[in-house]
């Protein structure tokens, strides 16, 4: 039974707690194989509501002549649920507004780790379950510009899973973006011998829902990556289900829904505090303001109806895309 205190010890000294932020980490070693995992979350609760405007021009300053520059730069997340947005233009008019609001609630229930080794075999089953650590983050953003150039890059990640958008070297740029992140809980299971690891899962239930609606005149870059819950032993590493990667050079009025959706058995059913704090029902579609809701268009709710429901299949996709362009070489 070494497997089994080693496991347990490893996390007990690692579960630590300073203010309203916590961690804990654990690992499995077996001869020829290792596999390991690590969380972080806090206590949370933001808000942010924002709007600019103006042109970017040259400033004198105590006789010098500043170039004209904007940048703006925004990244937040926890336990592996994260936002990221960079923007960074020239001489030129601009014009944007934010509205972000983060929520995350670290439960006080420890995290159950057990380890079972069926008499006369040389298996192990180590189950991690109990982390109720949830992550809300709701994001919109418009954007407008016209000038001498702009570059604007976004990501939404969760536990894995992203979406991304770049857009580069443009003299006109115009984007409506919205995004809705939650993480419920987490569970995983690694089956292992002495001499390797055969088996190791990571089974967040999640949820990443983006759209975005552009007008660009430069390169725009898009990205999306789901990402399997089976480890991959031999490359150390979580192999993609479904990704994609798309380029456009030129004039183009860009269109894109994605929603990406895993969600996994509750260890126990019979407690339903993590639950009731999902986005679904916190948050949802049935929630939103009236306008918030036109502004996803009529047929929006399909993809971000956070309804609480078990799917027939663990990890699912929904994609829809569409673009109308005007080829021509950006002027870089």
């Amino acid at each position: 039974m070494r497997l089994h205190l080693a496991i347990l010890l490893v996390a007990i000294f690692l579960l630590t707690t300073n203010t309203n932020a916590v961690y804990w980490s654990s690992s499995v070693s077996a001869n020829s194989s290792h596999w390991s995992i690590y969380r972080q979350s806090s206590n949370i609760s933001f808000d942010l509501s924002s709007s600019v405007e103006g042109k970017v021009s040259t400033v004198e300053s105590r006789g010098r002549i500043l170039s004209p520059y904007q940048s703006y730069y925004e990244e937040m997340g926890t336990n592996d649920v994260r936002l990221r947005q960079r923007t960074s233009s020239f001489e030129g008019s601009y014009k944007s507004t934010d509205e972000i609001m983060m929520q995350s609630v670290v439960y006080s229930d420890e995290i159950e780790i057990t380890v079972d080794k069926p008499a006369g075999t040389d298996l192990y089953t180590i189950e991690y379950k109990n982390e109720k650590w949830p992550v809300f983050i709701k994001a919109s953003r418009t954007l407008a510009y016209s000038g001498r150039q702009i570059n604007n890059r976004d990501f939404e990640g969760n536990n894995g899973d992203f979406v991304g958008a770049n857009f580069l070297y443009n003299r006109e740029l115009s984007k409506e973006q919205r995004s809705v992140i939650w993480l419920q809980r987490m569970n995983a299971t690694v089956l292992t011998t002495n001499e390797s690891i055969f088996l190791a899962e990571f089974k967040p239930t999640k949820y990443l829902g983006y759209e975005i609606k552009a007008n660009t005149t430069g390169i725009a870059d898009l990205s999306y990556r789901l990402r399997d819950s089976q480890y991959d032993v031999k490359h150390q590493n979580y192999p993609a289900l479904s990704e994609g990667e798309e380029r456009y050079y030129g004039s183009y009025g860009l269109k894109r829904r994605i929603e990406m959706k895993t969600v996994f058995e509750n260890s126990n059913e019979t407690d339903d505090e993590a639950d009731s704090w999902l986005p679904c029902c916190y948050a949802g579609w049935n929630n939103m303001m009236y306008l918030d809701k036109k502004g996803f268009g009529t047929d929006a709710k399909g993809v971000f109806d956070c309804t609480c429901y078990q799917p027939s299949y663990p990890s699912s996709l929904a994609l829809t895309e569409a673009a109308s362009a005007s080829v021509s070489r950006p002027i870089l």
